[in-house]
């Protein structure tokens, strides 16, 4: 009886504190991919005929912590199967997996961020989700950031954070990033949002890479 009533008040307490977790996120992450760079370092083979060449994708929407952090995986366990309509459709142009099955890439990411976001919001259907995401990366990054980058082909270009803080800024106004890299390649860009969506001041913020190379095909 004493082991049993552990057990439910150790469910009771990791319930109760992931309730909190999920309630208690103050801004979000816009995780953007430059699939060149990322692929320079991954192999993408297997996706390479779904990768638009020079170009952002998505690679989550994240809600954080008012301290900055990332918050604890709030798991759905609910399954996507990719399917042939309008909002696949999208996903594969906008969110494509670089690296593995889109399926698996998709629900990870709505497992461990977009369920937070389902429970805030009321979306009792997780395609919410994905469309919110898609429509804020279109709509409000996607095109304005191609326009940052030079219309070049094959060809590496060395460039400094500072100075695509500067360009980004000139076109989206106060906005701040984190870059990162591997291998001194641009692999993605982290966007800090507010709780509504706009550009988020970081107080205690400095970039992953100070420099790095853009890759253009």
């Amino acid at each position: 009886m004493k082991n049993l009533i552990l057990v439910s008040l150790i469910v009771s307490i990791f319930s109760f504190n992931l309730r909190q977790t999920k309630q208690n996120f103050d801004s979000y992450v816009l995780a953007v991919q430059w699939s060149n760079g990322f692929c320079e370092i991954h192999n993408c083979e297997e996706n390479a005929d779904i990768i638009d060449k020079n170009t952002l994708t998505i690679h989550g929407l994240w809600p954080s912590l008012k301290n900055g952090k990332m918050m604890r995986p709030c798991t759905s366990g609910i399954s996507i199967y990719e399917e042939d309509n309008d909002l696949f459709e999208e996903l594969r142009r906008n969110w494509p997996s670089l690296t593995g099955p889109n399926e698996g890439f998709w629900e990870h990411e709505l497992n461990k961020h977009g369920y937070c976001m389902m429970e805030e919001y009321g979306w009792e259907d997780y395609e919410d989700y994905f469309k919110f995401t898609i429509d804020l990366f279109v709509n409000e990054y996607k095109d304005l950031l191609i326009k940052v980058f030079p219309d070049l082909e094959n060809t590496t270009i060395n460039v400094s954070y500072f100075d695509l803080k500067e360009k980004i800024q000139n076109i989206i106004p106060n906005a701040t990033f984190k870059m990162k890299c591997k291998s001194d390649y641009i692999t993605e860009f982290h966007f800090f949002l507010d709780k509504d969506f706009n550009p988020s001041v970081k107080s205690r913020f400095s970039p992953s890479c100070k420099f790095g190379k853009l890759v253009f095909k």
